[in-house]
């Protein structure tokens, strides 16, 4: 979704929430080398510019501390019309919310934010078929 804003008589487009999400994981992923995957935590609510962008970043290296966020004020300059809130773990961490929510998806029980699509690395479908 893109919504354009009148202001001044100039036309602005400003991008959805998830094209938001998928371009900080771009970013963040060009800043941090030790960066291993990036999702989004749903719900993703469009419908209210407060609702902040959640992402969960999982990075080798980082301590071990569990869910800790990090929130960020929206920044228009550099695009980003959204706040966002960061919630970076380690890779063994990463492990053993998969299999939390595995168990949680078993007993058909959902918590306020889940886990969504991953954004960064880009999943591509190959078709390798001879």
């Amino acid at each position: 979704m893109i919504v354009l804003r009148c202001s001044g008589g100039n036309i602005n487009m400003k991008k959805s929430k998830l094209e938001t999400a998928k371009n900080l994981a771009r970013a963040h992923s060009g800043v941090e080398p030790n960066l291993k995957k990036v999702f989004l935590i749903e719900p993703l609510n469009d419908n209210n510019p407060n609702d902040p962008i959640k992402l969960l970043e999982v990075v080798e290296g980082t301590i071990e501390r569990g869910i800790d966020s990090v929130s960020f004020a929206p920044d228009p300059v550099r695009g980003i019309e959204y706040p966002s809130i960061i919630v970076e773990i380690s890779p063994t961490e990463y492990e053993n919310i998969q299999v939390l929510l595995d168990r949680k998806n078993e007993l058909g029980s959902s918590d306020t934010w889940r886990l969504g699509e991953q954004l960064w690395p880009i999943q591509s479908i190959s078709n390798n078929a001879i």
